[in-house]
């Protein structure tokens, strides 16, 4: 930009202000004109985004109600929960009724050696000790580091076992417990010595008074392994677990005490319910969305920035259409339609009513049909699976919300590129003023000066007139 700090210094008339008047003068309405263009371009991106953000959070229910599964919910009870406590995978499970007798529980082995003055000072034998539990061996070195009771527990703790280590105080003396990780008969806890640093691995010397294989009982069990005993509907059941799995399926009972219980798997309606509830909320909500960016304020009489946007339109249209559509398959059915589960439209909001009682009564009585209407059955979709495909095509990369996007960024772009024209231009124009001020300006100076000289002589010829 050209200095225009002595502009008007020969003639008076030009100044910094008039120019400056004149750039703005000439700048102002193009500016005006982008600045409304990007702010109505970025007004539309927000509206888009808050648009995808809520078909987002319908994509979710509906996901869950397009599968068999979502329509499945069972939920699982107890009388006595003293003696078991029953849950149960929603996805597996089915309706039933269990009578339960635990005759016993699963219990984990342990085994105690005689008693030592002390913990951490005492040498207890060097060699190789080697446990075996529900058949993995595994091999524990007992050397002049680590030969104390204390040592050797935390040589054990550490080697993964099978085995947990501890020492307890007697009150006369120290004994090392040995206790199995897992509880039933298969982990039973075998211990072998080699290598006894006295001679003898099995004498009761030493390392040696550790084993503990079935033949050698160096050691004393002070807590047998059991399994779980129970019957299920008076069928015998055996396992290593109180958390007894896959007698039923997707069924597990968690086993407490001994005594008698009855378990009982029922759908939970109230859990299917909240999950179309949801699905009514989120669809609600992306009608307010609609509206606060499409709808018209009688008001201002203004539209919103979506007003007439093909994109709404085209969103508005395919989920209304699905919302009154049958699926294939149930033209006979009691349950044909959503209106038939208590999901009405509101025709004045486009919103959606959701009637809970009727729902669970149709999904009592009519289960299968209910399942249909929403997830696939024999290949074909449902309500939610069609309305899924239809939100993944708005929501994909190449979808027409993506595309506006992307049509409006470019928008920006070419706005950022029409300023930087506009400040080239300008500053052209302001560079053409101060040249043509300046040469104006240089010109009246020029007048002036000669206008001044003429008025000088004139005045000095005026006296030498007057004395003749």
């Amino acid at each position: 930009m050209a200095s225009i700090t002595s502009l008007g210094a020969g003639s008076g008339i030009f100044s910094n202000d008039l120019v400056n008047q004149l750039v703005n003068a000439e700048r102002r309405p193009a500016e005006v004109r982008l600045d409304q263009r990007e702010q109505t371009a970025q007004s539309k991106i927000s509206a888009y985004g808050a648009l995808r953000s809520a078909l987002e959070a319908l994509r979710s229910p509906v996901e869950t109600l397009s599968s068999t599964e979502g329509l499945k919910a069972f939920s699982a009870s107890s009388s006595n929960e003293g003696v078991a406590e029953v849950s149960i995978d929603p996805t597996v499970a089915n309706r039933g009724s269990y009578s339960l007798s635990v005759t016993q529980l699963a219990q984990a082995q342990s085994l105690a050696s005689v008693e030592f003055a002390d913990r951490d000072s005492t040498a207890v034998g060097e060699g190789t000790m080697t446990f075996n539990v529900d058949g993995v061996a595994t091999d524990i070195v007992i050397d002049n580091s680590n030969n104390t009771l204390e040592g050797m527990a935390s040589a054990i703790n550490d080697a993964n076992a099978g085995v947990s280590a501890g020492i307890v105080d007697t009150g006369s003396g120290y004994r090392l417990v040995l206790s199995a990780v897992e509880t039933g008969t298969e982990n039973t806890i075998q211990v072998s010595v080699s290598g006894d640093s006295d001679g003898s691995d099995t004498d009761g010397i030493g390392l040696s008074q550790f084993a503990f294989d079935g033949i050698t009982t160096n050691l004393s069990e002070t807590v047998q392994a059991k399994d779980a005993q129970l019957e299920v509907n008076g069928i015998a059941i055996t396992r290593s677990s109180n958390t007894v799995e896959g007698v039923v399926d997707g069924v597990t009972f968690d086993l407490k005490s001994i005594g008698t219980s009855s378990a009982k798997v029922a759908r939970d309606v109230d859990a299917v319910a909240e999950r179309v509830q949801e699905f009514v909320d989120k669809f609600n909500s992306l009608q307010d969305v609609i509206k606060k960016f499409s709808g018209f304020d009688s008001v201002s009489g203004q539209g919103g920035v979506l007003s007439g946007d093909a994109t709404i339109r085209g969103i508005q249209s395919d989920l209304r259409g699905l919302l009154t559509a049958i699926p294939e398959g149930l033209e006979g059915s009691p349950v044909r339609m959503l209106g038939d589960v208590g999901i009405s439209t509101d025709p004045s909001t486009g919103k959606l009513d959701f009637d809970q009682a009727e729902f669970k009564s149709q999904l009592d009585a009519n289960p299968v049909a209910v399942s249909a209407l929403f997830a696939e059955r024999d290949g074909v979709d449902g309500f939610a699976g069609r309305a899924l495909d239809r939100l993944e095509g708005f929501l994909s990369s190449n979808g027409a919300l993506s595309n506006r996007t992307k049509g409006l960024s470019e928008t920006l772009g070419d706005i950022q590129d029409q300023r930087d024209q506009l400040d080239r231009r300008i500053a052209s124009y302001e560079e053409r003023l101060i040249q043509q001020f300046s040469a104006a300006d240089s010109l009246i100076s020029q007048i002036q000066s000669t206008g001044n000289y003429v008025s000088q002589q004139l005045a000095a010829i005026a006296p030498k007139s007057n004395q003749s």
